[in-house]
């Protein structure tokens, strides 16, 4: 999801229930929690346990947490926010002593904010920089943020590192080279998780086999591990960019193929990492026969986080109607996970996929 912004944080506390049903896929379905990571305006909160026990009893067994660069290491090199470890550990172990999988996804567009640490004391501009490629965030600064990351949760097999959310604007050859440097000190650390990495140009995934600057990020992006997966995104308006609750028709049955078709004659899985569509009837056969499709090709892909629910978290901004993602029962501003308000169309169709 293409936005900017800063936030702050808060704790959980509860018990979680079981994961209701399982799918054929390795992974599984699930949900982006994108309301308490850092990046984006007045997200203040975790998610609750009331909020995370609705998805679970769902069937959602994957639960993908994003979480801002600055936000988690707030000082390039130094230690990680103990506080904000703390409520993602609290977070990731109610999900995962659920039998879940949690993905952990650092949704920084391959950026880093020189300026973050100079805040709140007066207020700067934000400086951005491509990390990789500008020297003040070299690739081994990066890799100290996984490495802390991986020290943490290592521990934890159903944890799942995100390295970076929808890297755009960047140098392909770059890019794969800061991310063999990510993937080879990670595994240094003994970490056996499994990794996810996005392609170029926001996780369209055909980077990996023809991106015109420079060598498909397949051919030079090694995991010494051999726990590898190629995040795609994908969403059904123009250009598959999330801007519009329209979907074009024919790409439910589209968007997928070739990517797939790489996929198998590489010998590599997939996960779809973000996707939603719209409130409308042409949007919900669009979802459908793209779920139908996946389910016709379990060989390849691995799982599925919609993007996006709160589960409890404040929205992006308050009050946030605008969130149209939103699969939360009661929508995004009076969300109920009483029982008492209907399952959002969008849902259902989430639950007879595979």
């Amino acid at each position: 999801m293409r936005k900017y912004l800063l936030a702050a944080i808060a704790v959980l506390a509860g018990s979680a229930g079981p994961v209701a049903e399982a799918t054929d896929f390795q992974y599984g379905r699930g949900v982006n929690l994108v309301g308490n990571h850092g990046f984006y305006s007045g997200s203040t909160t975790w998610a609750t346990p009331a909020g995370m026990n609705y998805y679970l009893g769902k069937g959602m067994r994957v639960f993908r947490i994003v979480v801002a660069w600055e936000w988690i290491q707030p000082k390039l090199g130094g230690e990680l926010d103990p506080t904000v470890v703390a409520a993602l550990q609290k977070e990731t172990d109610f999900l995962t002593g659920a039998g879940a999988t949690v993905i952990i996804d650092i949704h920084n567009f391959m950026r880093r904010d020189l300026n973050f640490d100079k805040r709140p004391s007066r207020p700067v501009p934000e400086k951005q920089v491509v990390i990789g490629e500008d020297p003040a965030v070299p690739a081994t600064q990066f890799a100290d943020l996984w490495v802390k990351i991986a020290q943490k949760f290592k521990s934890n097999p159903k944890v799942m590192f995100g390295i970076m959310n929808e890297p755009h604007d960047v140098d392909g050859p770059t890019l794969g080279a800061t991310y063999n440097t990510v993937l080879r000190d990670i595994r240094s650390t003994g970490a056996t998780n499994a990794i996810l990495l996005d392609g170029l140009g926001f996780a369209y995934d055909l980077s990996w086999t023809s991106e015109k600057r420079g060598t498909p990020l397949g051919a030079i992006v090694r995991d010494p591990g051999n726990n590898m997966v190629i995040d795609v995104h994908r969403y059904f308006d123009d250009y598959s960019a999330g801007q519009k609750e329209t979907c074009n028709r024919g790409t439910g049955t589209s968007i997928l193929v070739d990517s797939t078709k790489w996929a198998r004659a590489n010998k590599q899985r997939l996960f779809l990492g973000e996707f939603a569509v719209g409130r409308n009837e042409a949007c919900y056969r669009e979802l459908g026969d793209m779920l139908a499709y996946m389910g016709r090709n379990k060989d390849v892909w691995t799982g599925y986080t919609w993007f996006g629910v709160y589960a409890g978290q404040q929205g992006y901004n308050t009050p946030d109607q605008g969130f149209w993602y939103s699969i939360d029962p009661g929508g995004p501003d009076v969300q109920d996970f009483t029982g008492k308000t209907p399952d959002d169309p969008r849902m259902k169709i989430l639950l007879s996929g595979p």
